[in-house]
């Protein structure tokens, strides 16, 4: 069954080994064009993440390194770069993969309106405001008394809408979340975030955050890293990630949840989703619980709405 993935770190392993080929098998990528084919990943969002140790007047041009790997290596590989509704038809009717590029915080902007207008011209589609701190857009989760958008901020989610681009609110303190669900004129995205019903963990979303979601008619990407899913110190397993699923879908969210793996930004994976090539492991796991018309909107179609209604 075909895949939709809303979140890979790639491209930091990339750019911080220039030795990697993402064409080829390796141990240290969990996502490559060989474990994309293996576990049929039809498209994949590739983040932007530039380190927080990079600094200021540096971040932007980081971002531009990491859009070259993208254009070098992942396009470069055979992948259909993808930009707007047409290129998601193709390469989800065609016989291509693809990628899609965003960016993992807004701190590489630098304050800048013009800085985001260059990102959407070089294949950037999707953003979210910030990482796990303070940005000139948001305050991030980690903070320790957060602010909602600044005006900065509100300028960022009004240019977005007229570039139809993909707003992300996965790291986002709360505050700024529902800043966004208000101002927003689009549906937007939790690229890689799971629910605090079954993990209390400040990346999580609360069920108020959820059902305002789903009202606006947007997806949340379950994420598979071990400390999002539980907090108990163990192994964890895809029954740990499809409690999160289920409970979602108590919420009334069939039509608005999906799979955001944050492979490559993590450096424990699941005793059984190690890598993109073992994804159709997910499936036959969610095909025992659920109808098959169920399982494809999880694993792309409830994606592939939610982008179509956004991108150009």
């Amino acid at each position: 069954m075909k895949v939709i993935d809303t979140h890979c770190d790639a491209l930091l392993k990339l750019w911080e080994n220039r030795d990697l080929r993402f064409a080829k098998e390796d141990r240290q990528l969990h996502v490559s064009l060989p474990e994309m084919e293996q576990g049929d990943v039809q498209l994949q969002v590739f983040a932007v993440f530039v380190p927080m140790n990079v600094p200021p007047g540096r971040r932007f041009h980081t971002a531009l390194e990491m859009a070259l790997l993208f254009h070098e290596q992942v396009v470069g590989s055979g992948l259909q770069p993808v930009y707007g509704r047409q290129d998601i038809d193709e390469v989800m009717n065609g016989n291509r993969r693809g990628a899609i590029l965003f960016l993992e915080g807004a701190h590489p902007l630098e304050g800048s309106l013009t800085y985001l207008q260059t990102l959407y011209r070089l294949g950037v589609r999707g953003m979210g405001l910030t990482w796990n701190f303070r940005t000139e857009a948001a305050d991030g989760c980690e903070e320790p008394h957060p602010s909602g958008l600044s005006l900065f901020g509100r300028q960022v989610i009004k240019e977005m809408n007229r570039l139809g681009m993909m707003i992300d609110v996965s790291h986002l303190a709360e505050p700024g979340f529902w800043d966004v669900m208000e101002l927003s004129e689009s549906s937007v995205i939790a690229s890689h975030s799971n629910t605090m019903e079954y993990c209390s963990h400040k990346r999580n979303l609360s069920n108020e955050q959820i059902r305002a979601l789903i009202k606006k008619e947007s997806v949340i990407g379950l994420s598979f890293v071990p400390f999002f899913n539980t907090s108990e110190k163990r192994t964890v397993w895809i029954d740990d990630l499809l409690r999160h699923l289920d409970h979602v879908c108590s919420l009334g969210g069939v039509d608005h949840v999906g799979f955001g793996s944050d492979f490559d930004g993590i450096d424990k994976t699941f005793g059984d989703l190690s890598s993109a090539g073992k994804y159709q492991l997910l499936v036959e796991e969610l095909l025992k619980r659920y109808t098959e018309a169920e399982v494809k909107k999880f694993m792309y179609e409830n994606w592939l709405r939610v982008f179509k209604s956004v991108l150009q």
